[in-house]
């Protein structure tokens, strides 16, 4: 069972049905401006061909089924930058959460540098601990993610999917417990990693602009944009983006 975090508190799900906030969003109704993503299509050498060649096999959904999006089962395909660890799991199927692929993938969106940590006994756990901060149950490096996050996710691997260029997304941050928060440099104190509800991460050979203009089209959340460090930021609270 995951274990429950006092100052975790994922917003909007629902495991019976959509996330509230999904169904609310309508630029994520079914991905139906597909036209737009393929304008906002990573600019690499082949992606011409590649789009040609799906659109001729028909590998492009009709409006039928772009409507069918949010319904289908969802599988995400992702790797750990800190740890090699790739998992592809649909955690989506029939209309419902299947909880032990959700489990699996709030696992391994775990927070690794935590991990780290604890097995260094490092002095920032230990001062934790010694100030009443937190308790040893509570430095706990998972946490019941917001399966928002994964919807974002979802779409993304399925946009690459659709063009043929189906791969890994990496994620290099995902949940970050508030001792990691601390000393992470740049990081925001009421950071949504701290909740379960975003995610750092990149795909290889997709520039970090397009990576950030599809999810903000996506219009799930928020957006930032880190071209200097190589990565692109979601997270599913209010609608805004940034760049650095």
């Amino acid at each position: 069972m995951l274990s429950r975090d006092p100052y975790v508190h994922p917003e909007g799900t629902a495991p019976s049905g959509l996330p509230e906030a999904l169904t609310r969003r309508a630029a994520l109704r079914g991905l139906g401006g597909l036209g737009l993503g393929s304008i906002l299509l990573l600019q690499e050498t082949g992606v011409a061909h590649a789009q040609a060649s799906a659109a001729a096999a028909g590998a492009l959904p009709s409006a039928a089924q772009r409507d069918e999006f949010w319904t289908r089962d969802r599988t995400l395909w992702v790797r750990r930058t800190s740890t090699g660890e790739v998992v592809k799991s649909t955690y989506w199927r029939n209309g419902q959460l299947v909880q032990s692929e959700y489990e699996r993938l709030c696992w391994f969106a775990r927070d690794t540098t935590l991990e780290r940590l604890m097995r260094e006994n490092s002095p920032h756990i230990r001062r934790a601990l010694e100030s009443g901060q937190f308790t040893k149950e509570q430095v706990s490096q998972w946490t019941m993610m917001n399966p928002i996050i994964f919807d974002v996710h979802y779409a993304i691997t399925s946009w690459l999917g659709w063009f043929n260029m189906a791969r890994p997304i990496e994620w290099t941050s995902a949940f970050r417990h508030p001792i990691t928060n601390a000393v992470t440099e740049g990081s925001a104190r009421d950071s949504w990693h701290m909740r379960g509800g975003a995610v750092d991460a990149r795909i290889p050979g997709v520039p970090i602009e397009q990576f950030g203009r599809f999810a903000q089209w996506l219009g799930a959340g928020g957006v930032g944009i880190y071209s200097t460090k190589s990565f692109t930021h979601t997270d599913s609270g209010r609608v805004r983006s940034w760049r650095s």
